[in-house]
């Protein structure tokens, strides 16, 4: 998957303006973490059957990007402390040198478990440079450049949809999948040599008594592998307490965040389907949750069962992220009347993808897969400016910089959950045995129905969100 940004008017400043500022280079330096953060997922679906091949682990393939998003979702919340406490120059290089360090620990590694340990320092690496990014546009830039400044960085995840699978692709096919994780490490190594000598020194922000959130991010994080553990031990004895455990945890994180009064990751009542705020934070998580099993498994299925390239099944994956960019912009500029209109058909459009991409993946044709892909990606694109708009305008005024924020995390948090809950549905279905393409085609169908009624639950809470009258949403 890949995240969309939700850019409100242009500023007045031009884009001439952003070139007489002299201050082009740094962005683009910036860029250049989006770049290794946005392009990391495709990447690695593309390269993964690959490496599973020689490495082992199909039990553990779900964990290489649930494990890799809890770590950008840590990272990412200790972001602005960080850049507080340390500088945002020396911020920069250490991010960078994680990053570095998690690309050359998976480029070696000899099994899946140090591969995961690679893909969690990559995972805090790269969201940790992304947060930074945010971070540094708004101390290096005048305010008024903000929204070209991020028009531009989603090109980036857009252009790293198209670039993610080729660089993976390639690699995966001439049997050079470690490669593909070196290419990344010079990258960030490079990244982390340029920062001192191009990024200009800022006068720090004033330091606030806000403390990191160890012990919310703690109950978080046992909750994604509580259920993670669970994909590995499939039986019932083992498994379900194991998820029930995940759920006991990620309700006590919200309890615990909500019992702040200050410093909270998430609004007031954020998942109460009852009031405009929840409903958009439970159709985020539900849909989320049902478009990973594409993400994490849509490769090995389209190489297993149709004898797809590793290159061409990460473009077939990666359609869907190229069409979420496009949709995106699009549809930004309709109308109050044509947003609700263009809400509800994004969610249908997600809700058909997830229920049809089983038959399609286990049976064919391939193109009907494309198709769905793009259908997925576009509702997305339709829905998720939209769905953060209302969100924050829900919102009380004191908590609308809360409900801001905590929608991409949400969503981060969706992606590694429906991660680990995809690895325990396809290794229930046969796919740790490995098999012949027939018993793929068991998989294909399971890893994707048991996500029809999740997607049906997003689609609801996305309907009652639309339905909203303007006075109550707007």
């Amino acid at each position: 998957m890949t995240d969309a940004s939700t850019e409100g008017p242009l500023g007045n400043a031009g884009w001439a303006a952003i070139l007489k500022t002299g201050q082009l280079g740094q962005f683009a330096l910036l860029c250049l973490g989006i770049w290794l953060h946005a392009a990391d997922t495709l990447l690695v679906a593309t390269a993964m059957p690959a490496a599973v091949l020689e490495i082992g682990g199909d039990r553990l393939v779900s964990w290489t990007l649930s494990l890799y998003l809890l770590g950008s979702i840590i990272s990412a919340a200790a972001a602005a402390l960080a850049a507080t406490a340390l500088g945002l120059r020396r911020a920069f290089v250490i991010a960078a040198l994680i990053y570095t360090v998690g690309c050359a620990i998976s480029a070696l590694a000899p099994n899946m478990p140090v591969m995961l340990l690679g893909r969690f320092c990559q995972g805090v690496g790269g969201g940790l440079l992304v947060a930074l990014t945010y971070v540094a546009i708004q101390r290096l830039f005048p305010k008024d450049m903000w929204p070209r400044l991020i028009a531009l960085m989603s090109a980036i995840w857009g252009a790293s949809a198209f670039c993610g699978p080729m660089i993976g692709g390639f690699f995966a096919d001439l049997g050079l999948w470690r490669w593909g994780f070196w290419t990344f490490a010079i990258q960030a190594l490079l990244l982390a040599l340029l920062v001192p000598v191009f990024l200009r020194p800022t006068r720090g922000a004033v330091a606030t008594a806000q403390r990191f959130p160890v012990w919310r991010l703690t109950l978080l994080s046992l909750a994604v592998i509580s259920v993670a553990t669970a994909g590995i031990y499939v039986k019932p004895a083992i498994s379900l307490p194991l998820v029930a455990a995940g759920a006991v945890m990620f309700f006590l994180f919200l309890k615990r965040d909500g019992s702040r009064l200050s410093n909270r990751m998430f609004p007031t009542r954020a998942f109460d389907i009852r009031t405009p705020v929840g409903a958009g934070f439970i159709a985020n998580l539900a849909l989320g949750t049902a478009a990973m099993s594409f993400t994490v498994y849509g490769p090995f299925l389209l190489q297993r069962i149709h004898g797809m390239s590793a290159l061409g099944a990460g473009y077939v994956i990666a359609a869907e992220a190229v069409a979420w960019s496009t949709t995106a912009m699009v549809f930004a500029g309709v109308n109050e009347a044509g947003e609700r209109v263009v809400m509800k058909t994004g969610a249908l459009l997600i809700l058909l993808a997830v229920t049809l991409l089983g038959p399609a993946m286990a049976e064919g044709p391939v193109w009907a897969v494309v198709l769905l892909s793009i259908a997925q990606g576009a509702g997305f694109g339709m829905l998720w400016g939209f769905l953060i708009r209302r969100v924050v305008a829900a919102a009380p005024e004191t908590e609308r910089d809360s409900a801001s924020s905590a929608m991409p995390t949400t969503q981060q948090i969706a992606f590694a959950l429906g991660a680990a809950l995809a690895g325990i549905v396809a290794n229930m279905a046969g796919f740790a045995e490995g098999g012949a393409a027939e018993s793929m085609k068991v998989v294909a169908i399971w890893v994707f129905v048991c996500f029809v009624p999740v997607a049906a639950f997003g689609a609801a809470a996305t309907w009652r969100l639309a339905r909203q009258s303007d006075v109550e949403a707007l």
